[in-house]
């Protein structure tokens, strides 16, 4: 079981359906994260990419359980983490993390929680990383699901 209160963890509610919310989770995140992502997610095993160009990195992630349309876990089996002015060992600190997505029906509404299991705030990352999804996750995916412009990263 992981413990959310030590980890990341963030939820949002939006009026999408369950399936429309796992389809933007497991094959859309170029519209949502950043437009340079190459995979997606179908089945386990699946890897998928998220590049930040032109030069903050990129985390690949591997579909570790996937049970349509309520939950998606995914590992990074890959990480390169660039950030001026950081210790060099925040390039790999996502290496080995998961995120876990849970999407469940409430009301009127479709609620995704979300915890990245090792993303704590002991990292040199956790500030960047903790601001990042706020504005990924809790912006972006969330205005991309209710309809509105969504702000994913671009290289240009």
């Amino acid at each position: 079981m992981i413990e959310p209160a030590k980890n990341y963890h963030a939820s949002i509610y939006v009026p999408a359906s369950q399936e429309t919310c796992f389809q933007a989770l497991a094959t859309q995140m170029d519209k949502w994260w950043t437009q340079s992502v190459d995979g997606s997610l179908t089945k386990v095993g699946d890897k998928v990419t998220a590049r930040f160009p032109p030069d903050y990195g990129y985390w690949t992630f591997e579909a570790t359980s996937f049970q349509r349309p309520n939950r998606i876990e995914m590992a990074c089996i890959d990480a390169h983490h660039k950030v001026e002015g950081q210790p060099e060992k925040i390039d790999q600190e996502w290496l080995g993390t998961k995120v876990v997505w849970s999407i469940n029906k409430v009301g009127d509404n479709t609620e995704i929680r979300m915890v990245h299991d090792g993303l704590t705030p002991t990292l040199n990352c956790w500030e960047i990383c903790l601001d990042g999804w706020n504005q990924f996750f809790k912006g972006s995916l969330k205005a991309f699901l209710n309809g509105n412009e969504p702000t994913p990263h671009s290289a240009a």
